[in-house]
């Protein structure tokens, strides 16, 4: 065999790629786990929203109940061929978009189904928020606290949610 003469630098130099890997493999490993653990709770986090149809004299609101959609945050702005949909004049955005009036479309062809007199809502009528807690928040303002009309009808809270 035949003996290479190595240069006296390659010792320490060797030496210090060793202690090195001791110390940023973990480190690397760390921030790979606190990475992953915030990407999880962002998937994790959704949107839920709660529809009525209109009031009008002498006839009863239908409102849904709160339910969650499954869109998630994005900061994906809305294209011509993009399936995003904004909450909130463009602040927050869903993916995918979750449309209200889809969701009130179906709510209201289950109160035709069901035989209910009601006068058609519009998207405008439903509440989209990313927490449970603050969709029902905004139902509850909407339906006892929003000045409503005297002669309309009584609120009637149908417990419905729209299954995919």
């Amino acid at each position: 065999m035949r003996k290479m003469k190595v240069p006296a630098y390659f010792g320490p130099l060797f030496l210090s790629m060793c202690i090195a890997t001791v110390f940023l493999v973990p480190m690397a490993y760390t921030q790979t786990q606190t990475a992953t653990a915030q990407s999880s709770s962002a998937q994790s986090a959704t949107f839920f929203i709660s529809c009525s149809t209109s009031g009008d004299a002498g006839i009863d609101t239908y409102y849904t109940g709160v339910f969650e959609i499954g869109a998630k945050p994005s900061n994906q702005k809305r294209g011509p061929y993009s399936p995003a949909y904004t909450v909130d004049g463009g602040k927050t955005w869903l993916w995918p978009a979750v449309l209200s009036q889809s969701v009130l479309d179906h709510f209201q062809a289950y109160l035709t189904q069901k035989g209910y007199k009601f006068k058609p809502g519009s998207s405008s009528a439903c509440d989209v928020k990313p927490t449970e807690a603050a969709t029902k928040a905004a139902q509850h303002k909407r339906a006892y606290e929003g000045g409503g009309c005297s002669s309309c009808g009584k609120v009637v809270e149908t417990g419905w949610k729209d299954t995919p």
